[in-house]
């Protein structure tokens, strides 16, 4: 268990021997007290690892390229612009329109998502229009090499289609891929198969710049780095003028980490030998099966190995179509991870040189740094170690920083694959002269090597120092608790990341039990964050796993009942929240599969525990994100003499990511700096306009917006119509505000069923966390008719469906191949129809909320819900909320 972090900032060098030692004791942060533990073994070491980053020693301009995904995205929308856009991909690849080797992610259908995202191409493998893996017709076995006539069918059908339905305006934003794997798959013995190959090569090549001329292919797209079939290729394809365009390989082991750099050395000297010009490289996938993608400080080490290389890379699709290589929480939200995906997303300008004690190699610390002298701002990102760490920066200009700045540490954790990821905690906040010598020493407390931090430095702002937001938290690993009924700790590394390696199984009898001890601070309410996966299924019901429930006794009080939420797989964690009330000092905590005195066992309670979280909650929820973690376009620039204030420039733009922990109200704050005249100026909400949004003359100002969000990440976009100041953004949830949203249970006699439309009762041993009963059967063309509120005049609005599907393509080998269903939202009367994706949520009876936007047109229009061509999911609630109840401005 882990107690309030230490962290110490010091503007001069100090002796090494010195810094361990600082991190113990209470320490001034920010103008708030933090209680420092010293770090023990359980955290691996005492001693802190030394980092340097240079920041007068660039290394190239920051590529971005690190980030992208296999079959990131599954349906339009899915996940949503704002998740995307947040973590930057620059390049993801898809299986072909109409293809059958996944139910879902077609390159066309996901094209407006990830372009209005920002993503730059789109990679499309070809041979994934066959149906059976191992890239077979389906009456072959698996691997069986089709003959060239029937795979140059497949190339043309797929390469004709994005010809005719592309945007002819992004048509050069598809790069073909004729072969995946072939190392393994049709050409695996490279001696006999080798003529075979580059003949099917040669002929995919041609054919595909017959259909589209100019069409960019990429290759060869095998499973490892093979030097010899390289080399072999590489020569043959420059004497035949058959070169890819851009050079594409895997690197699918943990290992790679250390062998990357001689595999693309391999290939620049290979190139050289040629006198060819260099090559663009995407890595097509990478990552080592499940264990570290959704884990921030293992990705920490592929980003900053790719990113140091410049070169594209893929994040490999091992789980499920949609989530960003297990990066997302359902469709809206983002986790633990997804904030570093963001962070790297944010660099901007120059690279610059950053020394680890073991560069590139598996399992342990590494890191990346970049100067944006535009923006005044230096980041480091680093992470996966379970070690203290010293960052030693240097060259820290005084024409970029001045001779004072604020330094910020913040932290994002692993919160399971499925677990919401809050708003990265700030750790410190510092202010401090920079040494003489532009050199300054920040101290990184010891935590998981499965944690990522961010440090930013940026010339110091105007008014008093922020203060730190990191809550007093305590972590207890399940396999750490008392276990008693049968319940014992199970190993789990090696498939799906699990924190500490192990999590707690056997809770299968009605005495099942975790008991653990909490030491708090003040009497007050916290927070308990439960890590957990569910695996048993629904009896009778393969393709729906149970919710489950437990028990959350103090000391030997039942508090409340735990519902949780289903997940793909035991060892696919899920985040559950409660709150709990607690008096000063120490308490016994216990989730128990029993609320009863061990009498009946609560449904679904043989769930996985993987660990706890326990966190003091001050007030409602509340996030900050200040100027220096906005991404800009136009002319953004920080001016010292300003404080550090970013200024926006007439047309140009700041761009925050923010996040909401549940549906409902927020107040959304945008505080903006002095601007003669004052005025108007743009704000915008996931593409949302927001009227009323304006500084005030000569003064410091707020807009305060209350307006509706769904549970995940959203995109705030700020412009500027005249020259204006920005220092930040605040989130706070406004319960109060909430009376402006109707929800409607779907069983209500209010809501009018068409015929076949039933209500129903979810099986009692699922442990559902449906409200009641739902209506399900909603087949092709069935429809159910939600009333409008009361008084609910035309405008914009969310309409918030609480859903479940578990609909699943079957027969893969690996993949989970889970179905989106949609469904047609509409108001009687208007012309208008919004067609909306609902993600797959593990089971029939296990229902999430997706909310998305509506404009109402009429003036007492119903809303109609329903699939005129297939299934919409079932659906427990229907949620009708105006999107924006206020908006105010006021001096600051």
């Amino acid at each position: 268990m882990v107690h309030l972090i230490p962290v110490r900032l010091i503007s001069a060098r100090r002796r090494a021997a010195t810094r361990a030692a600082a991190l113990a004791g209470c320490l001034a942060l920010g103008g708030s007290l933090l209680v420092a533990t010293t770090p023990t073994s359980a955290f691996g070491a005492d001693a802190a690892e030394q980092v340097r980053v240079d920041f007068s020693a660039p290394t190239g301009a920051v590529h971005g390229g690190a980030t992208g995904v296999l079959y990131g995205l599954s349906d339009h929308e899915v996940p949503t612009t704002a998740v995307v856009a947040g973590a930057a991909p620059r390049t993801v690849t898809q299986m072909p329109e109409g293809g059958l080797q996944h139910p879902n992610g077609g390159a066309l259908s996901v094209s407006e998502t990830f372009f209005a995202s920002g993503g730059a191409d789109i990679y499309i493998n070809i041979q994934d229009y066959y149906p059976k893996w191992g890239y077979a017709n389906a009456e072959d076995p698996p691997n069986t090499y089709p003959g060239q006539a029937d795979f140059l069918d497949k190339v043309r059908t797929v390469v004709e289609r994005v010809a005719r339905e592309a945007d002819p305006d992004e048509l050069d934003r598809y790069v073909f891929t004729p072969f995946n794997e072939p190392d393994w798959i049709w050409y695996g013995d490279w001696s006999a198969q080798r003529e075979r190959f580059l003949a099917d090569w040669e002929a995919a090549y041609e054919l595909i710049h017959e259909i589209i001329p100019g069409a960019r292919i990429a290759g060869l797209g095998e499973a490892n780095y093979n030097p010899q079939r390289v080399t072999d290729f590489m020569t043959w394809a420059a004497e035949r003028d058959v070169l890819p365009d851009i050079m594409t390989w895997h690197e699918l082991d943990g290992e790679d980490l250390g062998t990357f750099s001689g595999h693309l050395e391999h290939f620049r000297a290979l190139e050289e030998s040629l006198g060819l010009p260099e090559t663009p490289v995407n890595i097509t996938e990478y990552s080592p099966w499940r264990s570290d993608t959704g884990v921030p400080g293992r990705m920490i080490r592929w980003i900053s190995l790719f990113e140091t290389h410049k070169v594209d890379a893929e994040m490999a699709y091992w789980t499920a179509a949609g989530n960003l290589s297990d990066h997302t929480s359902r469709t809206q939200g983002g986790n633990g991870a997804w904030w570093l995906l963001k962070w790297y997303g944010d660099l901007a300008g120059q690279t610059v040189d950053m020394t680890v004690p073991r560069p590139e190699t598996p399992g342990t610390l590494q890191g990346l740094a970049a100067l944006d002298e535009d923006r005044r701002k230096g980041t480091v990102l680093l992470g996966g170690t379970d070690q203290a760490v010293t960052v030693d920066v240097e060259g820290l200009a005084p024409s970029v920083f001045g001779t004072e700045v604020d330094v910020r540490l913040e932290r994002t954790r692993f919160t399971g694959q499925e677990g919401l990821g809050g708003a990265p905690q700030t750790l410190s906040v510092d202010r401090v002269r920079v040494g003489a010598d532009g050199t300054l020493d920040v101290d990184v407390p010891a935590g998981t090597e499965m944690d990522a931090y961010q440090v930013t430095i940026t010339p110091s702002a105007k008014g008093p120092v922020p203060a730190a937001d990191a809550a007093w938290s305590q972590r207890t690993e399940a396999e750490a608790m008392r276990l008693g009924g049968g319940a014992y700790a199970a190993t789990q590394e090696g498939t799906y990341a699990t924190s500490g390696g192990q999590d707690v199984r056997g809770l299968t009898t009605a005495a099942g039990s975790l008991t653990w001890d909490v030491d708090v601070p003040a009497a007050g309410t916290y927070r308990l964050d439960v890590y957990h996966g569910t695996g048993a299924t629904v009896p009778g019901q393969g393709r729906s796993r149970t919710s489950g429930r437990h028990a959350l006794y103090v000391g030997d009080r039942l508090d409340q009942v735990v519902q949780y939420s289903s997940t793909l797989t035991d060892t696919y964690k899920g985040l559950t929240s409660v709150l709990v009330e607690l008096p000063a000092g120490t308490s016994t905590l216990s989730l128990r599969t029993s609320a009863d005195g061990g009498a009946t066992a609560l449904p679904g309670s043989d769930l996985a525990i993987d660990v706890v979280d326990l966190v003091a909650v001050d007030g409602p929820e509340m996030s900050a994100y200040p100027s220096s973690s906005a991404r800009t376009t136009g002319d953004a620039t920080v001016r010292p003499s300003d404080g550090g204030r970013l200024h926006l420039a007439p047309g140009a733009r700041a761009e925050f990511f923010v996040v909401a922990q549940e549906d409902g109200y927020y107040t959304l704050d945008v505080d903006t700096g002095s601007a003669a005249g004052g005025g108007a100026y743009g704000l915008a909400v996931d593409g949302r306009a927001i009227e009323g949004a304006a500084t005030r003359p000569g003064r410091d100002g707020r807009t305060t917006v209350t307006l509706h969000l769904g549970r995940g990440m959203h995109q705030v976009h700020v412009t500027a119509e005249r020259r204006l100041g920005v220092d930040g953004l605040r989130l706070t949830r406004d319960t109060a505000a909430d009376e402006h949203a109707t929800v409607v249970q779907a069983e209500d006699p209010s809501v009018r069923r068409s015929e076949g439309v039933t209500v129903e009762t979810p099986p009692a041993a699922s442990g559902s966390n449906v409200q009641g009963e739902y209506v399900g059967w909603l087949t092709a063309g069935r429809t159910i008719t939600v009333p409008r509120p009361s008084g609910a005049a035309p405008g914009d609005y969310d309409i918030g469906l609480t859903y479940a599907n578990a609909d699943k393509f079957t027969g893969h080998p690996y993949n989970a191949d889970i179905i989106s269903r949609t469904a047609d939202i509409h108001e009687e009367g208007s012309d208008t129809t919004s067609t909306v994706a609902y993600q797959h949520t593990y089971s029939d009876y296990n229902f999430w909320t997706r909310t998305t936007p509506l404009r109402l047109t009429t003036a007492d229009g119903d809303i109609v819900i329903g699939n005129p061509d297939g299934d919409a999911p079932n659906i427990d609630a229907v949620t009708i909320a105006p999107f924006v109840i206020a908006v105010t401005t006021t001096p600051r």
